[in-house]
């Protein structure tokens, strides 16, 4: 007679073969293998991604066990975990990825978590919970991965502000235009000569051009020369017409120059100082002067003027309407028998020391362009802040002064401060591109990158400064490619950045060689982990040794860089940054 074992003992005996099956599960988790892209981990934009591809072998996976599988990032900030994915065994009842028991099995997988600094010196673990029925087990971490490579944080916040510039000018140039009428037909200077109807008066007019000569021959002017252009009425014939305009030019000249010798002034004695020119018939003056009147037939003449070409014929016409070209007779042929004199000078500005030494005892002497240009005159950074809040005092609407303190606060690293320098300058000149470029330099360092953005593109026009700025943002955005572009043919360490990061190790090195960051601690860093991409074991040494001489905290730094992950062992490695 069989013996038959008690129902209780088999349900035991068949739970502890389902513990044993978690436990070898664990026990033997070095079996499975794991692939990790990339390796080490790397940081773009503001996160980390990862890829695991995962394989189990044959007769590992107990067919009712889950596994809950955890990949984390750890470091002494803690852990960062990704999401979690569940494998389970061919007869588990839960939802997950079907690993066969018997032949084994692959898993691939695919999370990103945002980056903390921290995570620059960490390992990437896999935490592994079994379960089956009411049971669980904690499986051993496993090391799959190094993290993280953070190469792109390395982008300096160089954010450049660009001041408004003055309209200041050394030597202004000026010019005062007088007029002498002339009696019909003669070209003789009458002083005395007026026409009453239409207000012509040559005594104020030859008392103007005498005080302007006195005016524009003392300092702070410089008189250069005087053009006179002779004119002749468009009545009588084109010949001599010709001739009379040319003699009311050399008239006009002639008394110019006698009123110089008068004056004694040496400048306008001699006849190279002029410059003579004559209109025959002056058609143009004609129509303007026609087109200002109120003449009751003022669009018959204008349309005569403009359909004939030959000039003969439009006088003709013009005289044919007898009470009309007695009024243009009257009241406006006369104001076109003259000579037009141009004096032209230079006025001379406050000298450069003038100029600074007002903006420091007397600025409210100065105007608004003298004493935006007298910042320019030192490189004092202390000194220029101080002479533009002066220029914020006095010429508070303009805001080119508001602009100009909040550059030279951001400067100083006061951030809000020079918010609120722009945002007032934004208030005083709204939807201008250069104040835009400031405020989105200002929410860049805060890193309100979406504002900036938004400020940048508002900014289009204000100067290579715009595209240098989004730049930055580009490289902390992870958009390499629009980095590059952006820089265009800049030569500067963020340039450089943007290359090796878009892969052109080449370019990299090349473009930090021309930059001012060439020979300091942190171009010599990248240097060195150019070298390090290039497989350049002297290079990594050499440049890191160059670093730290210059910046000891590069050691520290280099030490936990896994850019370098291949040398922490390297005995020249080693000796460079301890």
């Amino acid at each position: 007679m069989k013996y038959i074992k008690p129902v209780s003992f088999i349900l035991i005996t068949i739970a502890v073969a389902g513990c044993n099956g978690l436990s070898k599960m664990a026990k033997n988790a070095s079996l499975v293998k794991y692939e990790v892209t990339p390796n080490p981990l790397e940081v773009h934009g503001d996160s980390v991604a990862i890829t695991v591809k995962g394989s189990y072998p044959a007769k590992y996976f107990a067919k009712k066990v889950d596994l809950a599988v955890t990949p984390v990032v750890k470091s002494t900030g803690g852990e960062h975990a990704f999401k979690t994915i569940t494998e389970v065994g061919e007869k588990s009842l839960t939802p997950g990825n079907k690993i066969n028991s018997k032949a084994g099995g692959n898993f691939s997988y695919s999370g990103k978590i945002a980056y903390s600094p921290d995570m620059r010196a960490g390992d990437v673990m896999v935490n592994i919970k079994g379960s089956q029925g009411s049971k669980s087990q904690n499986f051993t971490p496993v090391k799959i991965a190094d993290a993280t490579i953070a190469t792109p944080m390395l982008v300096k916040a160089d954010e450049k502000t660009i001041a408004a510039k003055d309209k200041f000018q050394k030597v202004v140039p000026a010019s005062f235009n007088g007029e002498i009428y002339y009696l019909i037909m003669t070209s003789n200077v009458n002083p005395a000569f007026k026409v009453k109807q239409c207000g012509i008066n040559n005594k104020p007019g030859f008392a103007a051009l005498d005080s302007a000569i006195k005016a524009l021959s003392v300092a702070p002017y410089m008189m250069k020369n005087i053009s006179i252009m002779g004119y002749a009425s468009p009545d009588g014939k084109e010949r001599l017409n010709t001739g009379l305009a040319d003699s009311r030019a050399r008239s006009s000249m002639k008394y110019l120059m006698g009123n110089f010798k008068k004056m004694k002034m040496q400048q306008g004695k001699d006849s190279s100082f002029y410059t003579r020119s004559s209109t025959s018939e002056d058609w143009q003056g004609f129509q303007q002067l026609m087109q200002s009147s109120n003449m009751s037939q003022k669009e018959m003449i204008l349309r005569i003027v403009a359909s004939n070409t030959d000039v003969d014929a439009r006088e003709l016409e013009i005289k044919k309407m007898g009470k009309a070209f007695t009024e243009i007779a009257d009241n406006l042929l006369p104001k076109l028998r003259r000579s037009v004199i141009t004096i032209n000078a230079d006025k001379m500005s406050r000298t450069d020391d003038q100029i600074s030494a007002l903006a420091a005892s007397a600025p409210d002497s100065l105007s608004v362009e003298e004493i935006l240009y007298a910042a320019t005159l030192t490189k004092d950074n202390a000194q220029k802040l101080s002479i533009y809040k002066s220029a914020e005092r006095i010429y508070p609407q303009d805001w080119r002064c508001s602009n100009n303190v909040g550059m030279m606060t951001f400067m100083n690293g006061d951030v809000e401060g020079a918010m609120s320098e722009f945002q007032k300058a934004d208030q005083l000149s709204s939807n201008n591109p250069v104040v835009k470029n400031n405020l989105g330099a200002c929410y860049s360092r805060k890193g309100d990158r979406k504002n900036a953005a938004a400020m940048y593109a508002s900014a289009s026009g204000a100067g290579t400064e715009v595209n240098e700025n989004m730049g930055i943002l580009d490289i902390k955005n992870g958009n390499y490619s629009a980095a590059i572009g952006n820089y265009s043919s800049s030569q500067s360490f963020n340039a450089a950045l943007a290359k090796l990061l878009n892969g052109d190790k080449e370019g990299a090195m090349s473009t930090l060689d021309a930059s001012p960051d060439k020979d300091s601690a942190i171009g010599l860093y990248l240097k060195a982990v150019i070298a390090a991409r290039k497989g350049d074991a002297n290079g990594v040494v050499a440049n890191l040794k160059a670093s730290v001489s210059k910046d000891s905290k590069m050691k520290s730094f280099a030490q936990e860089d896994r850019e370098f992950i291949k040398w922490f062992n390297d005995s020249n490695f080693k000796s460079a940054v301890q």
